[in-house]
């Protein structure tokens, strides 16, 4: 059995773990990361940064590496089905200094910030299994225990593991909600060029919110997100194939041709389908803060 000291653990090698260890870093505290996972995870394919995710990324140091490959978008264009009616949305930012939203690949915002961290400070395919508080004489120890046997002593952990996080539970958290909303994402690849601009795109009525935006010459994120609070689509939801075919056929179906064809050219590979969920805020803010020097807990949002 392996017995580890660390100073700060951060549970969860996602964009808030992997940002958390970073902004540490740069103050000149270092921190293990533990990922479940034996890479870093890559679900939902790519994301939008906006203006102040964008400053964000500048105090990190990491935002020189994704402007080059990630322009930001110019404008974007809301079509509502109820009022019959397109409009057209100027970006914040896309005209003072460049920093208006920019979509991007996830692998790559996770790679850049990875990228920061000295040698080891990620420690991957670490399941962690429980946890426990040890009283001192001044203060208190967190013990970590990992399933293939490693025993973590430390001072602080931060849990970034998501809405089914362990330290969530074990602080004492409501487990979450449904938000009665399903969603689903991925990216299109069009090998000769999709010859759209550089814009995003957004279709709104019904219950649904569906859009894309351009990563590139070649590439576009796309998703949808509608009102459902049954399970239905438990039985469909781990085949890409199928969650093709049921926006084509069914979700998608009084969405323009150019929706529907973005979707046509997704990379199965890509494509995911998740209920949103999220933890009431008041919950968060009343929980146990007496069991751990820190913590951090994060949730996903709508598309």
């Amino acid at each position: 059995m392996v017995e580890m000291e660390a100073e700060v653990v951060i549970v969860g090698a996602g964009i808030a773990g992997l940002a958390t260890a970073v902004a540490l870093k740069r103050v000149g505290i270092e921190a293990l990361v533990l990922e479940r996972s034996e890479t870093l995870r890559t679900t939902g394919a790519a994301l939008t940064i906006f203006p102040n995710g964008w400053l964000a990324l500048e105090a990190l140091g990491v935002s020189e590496k994704l402007a080059s490959l990630y322009a930001p978008l110019k404008k974007g264009y809301i079509t509502s089905f109820a009022e019959e009616s397109i409009q057209e949305v100027p970006l914040a930012g896309s005209n003072s200094g460049g920093n208006g939203p920019r979509p991007m690949h996830r692998k790559a915002l996770l790679e850049s910030l990875a990228a920061e961290l000295p040698a080891g400070a990620i420690r991957f395919s670490s399941k962690l299994t429980s946890i426990e508080n040890q009283a001192q004489k001044e203060s208190s120890i967190v013990i970590l225990r990992l399933d293939d046997g490693t025993t973590i002593r430390t001072k602080v952990l931060i849990g970034c593991d998501g809405v089914n996080s362990i330290v969530a539970r074990w602080l004492g958290l409501s487990p979450p909600v449904n938000s009665g909303r399903q969603a689903i994402r991925g990216l299109a690849v069009f090998p000769q060029g999709h010859e759209m601009n550089h814009e995003v795109y957004q279709f709104v009525g019904a219950g649904k919110r569906a859009g894309f935006a351009s990563l590139n010459d070649n590439e576009i994120y796309w998703f949808l997100s509608y009102s459902s609070d049954h399970e239905g689509e438990k039985g469909i939801a781990d085949d890409p194939e199928l969650i093709q075919r049921e926006i084509i056929e069914n979700l998608a179906k009084d969405l323009p041709p150019i929706y529907t064809n973005v979707v046509r050219h997704a990379d199965l590979s890509t494509v995911s389908w998740a209920p949103l969920v999220f933890r009431y805020p008041w919950n968060v803010l009343f929980g146990n803060y007496a069991r751990v020097t820190s913590r951090l807990q994060v949730m996903p949002c709508t598309p």
